[in-house]
C-alpha cells in the first residue's frame, strides 16, 4: 500500500497530535539529556536538558521550557511516526534501556535517560574527587564534586534538570568541602544548594558556596555576607565555625574567644547566627535574622 498521502491528510495528523500533545500528564514525564549528531552511531557533540512525554504513543520533547518536537503514530507501523510539519519521523536502535533515539529528516535526536535523585546530604567522603556527589528533590538536583589535599581546591557543580540552563559551574573553594546539602529555605518548592568548606590552619575559618533554582529554569548564587560586615557577629570569632540547615534557616556556630585566649582554648561560650533566605536586589541574599550566644 502506497505510503502517500494528501496535504489534507497530513494536515488532519499534525492537528491530531498537537490536540493530544495538549494532554500529556505529568506522570508520563521523564527528565533526560537530548542531543544532536548526523549519524546513529556518533554520541552528540552536546547534550541540552530535556524532558520526554509520551501517552498513547504520542510523543512531545520540551527543551528550555519549549516543546521542541511533538510525534504521532503514523498508521499501526511500530516506530514509525509523523512530527508537526507532518514529516515522518522513525524510532531506532541503539540506546537500549539507556534511553531512546530518533531519525530525523536530516539527522538523529538522542534521548538519554537522567533522572534526578532524591537525596538531600552528602558527606566529605561522597564529593570528594574522583566520588560525585548527586542531590535532588525529584524535580531539579545537582552533582557536585570537590577536590582536596590542598589549601585551595576546585568545585564543580553541575545542575540536573532545570530547564534552561544546565551548565556547569567551577569554583575555587578556601579549604575542603565537608558538607553538602540541599533545602528550601524560602519555602517556593525550588531547592537551594548549600556546600560547606573549612579552610586549612589553625583557625578552621569556615565557608558557604550556595545556589538557588530560579523557578525550575537556572540556578543562581546565594551571597553570605562576610561576617566581620556585623559587628555583633564578628565580635570574638577566630573561626571555627561550622554551618548546617535547620529546618527553614541556616544555623552557623562558633566558639568565642576573649582577648586572652589561645587558639586551643577558647573561653567566651558559643555563638549561633540564625540566617533567613531573601530575595534581594542583586540576587539571593542570606541575612541574620537571630543572634544567640549561649
Amino acid at each position: 500500500m502506497s505510503k502517500y498521502r494528501s496535504p489534507y491528510a497530513v494536515r488532519a495528523l499534525v492537528a491530531a497530535l498537537l490536540a493530544a500533545a495538549s494532554n500529556f500528564a505529568l506522570g508520563d514525564s521523564q527528565h533526560s539529556r537530548c542531543g544532536y549528531s548526523t549519524k546513529a552511531s556518533n554520541a552528540p557533540n552536546a547534550y541540552h536538558s530535556c524532558v520526554f512525554s509520551q501517552r498513547q504513543g504520542y510523543i512531545s520533547i520540551s527543551m528550555g521550557g519549549q516543546t521542541e518536537h511533538q510525534f504521532a503514530p503514523d498508521g499501526d507501523t511500530a516506530g514509525t511516526y509523523l512530527d508537526q510539519q507532518g514529516q515522518r519521523i522513525y524510532r531506532k536502535k541503539g540506546l537500549g534501556e539507556n534511553g531512546q533515539l530518533f531519525q530525523l529528516p536530516r539527522g538523529f535526536l538522542h534521548v538519554v535517560w537522567d533522572p534526578i535523585p532524591n537525596s538531600f546530604e552528602c558527606q566529605r567522603a561522597e564529593l570528594t574527587s574522583p566520588n560525585q556527589c548527586e542531590l535532588g528533590d525529584g524535580n531539579a538536583g545537582f552533582r557536585v564534586q570537590a577536590t582536596s589535599g590542598s589549601s585551595l581546591n576546585s568545585l564543580k557543580i553541575t545542575p540536573i534538570g532545570l530547564d534552561i540552563d544546565n551548565t556547569p559551574l567551577e569554583l575555587e573553594l578556601d579549604g575542603t568541602a565537608y558538607l553538602a546539602e540541599l533545602a528550601d529555605l524560602d519555602s517556593n518548592g525550588w531547592p537551594e544548594l548549600y556546600i560547606y568548606a573549612s579552610s586549612a590552619g589553625s583557625g578552621s575559618y569556615g565557608s558557604l558556596t550556595a545556589f538557588a533554582v530560579n523557578g525550575g529554569k537556572s540556578a543562581t548564587p546565594i551571597h553570605l555576607p562576610p561576617i566581620n560586615s556585623d559587628p555583633a557577629a564578628s565580635e570574638g570569632y577566630q573561626g571555627h565555625d561550622e554551618f548546617r540547615v535547620v529546618e527553614s534557616r541556616l544555623v552557623r556556630r562558633y566558639p568565642l574567644y576573649k582577648n586572652t585566649d589561645t587558639n586551643a582554648m577558647p573561653s567566651g561560650g558559643t555563638r549561633q547566627l540564625q540566617y533567613r533566605l531573601v530575595a534581594g536586589e542583586a540576587g539571593w541574599q542570606l541575612e541574620v535574622d537571630r543572634i544567640v550566644n549561649y
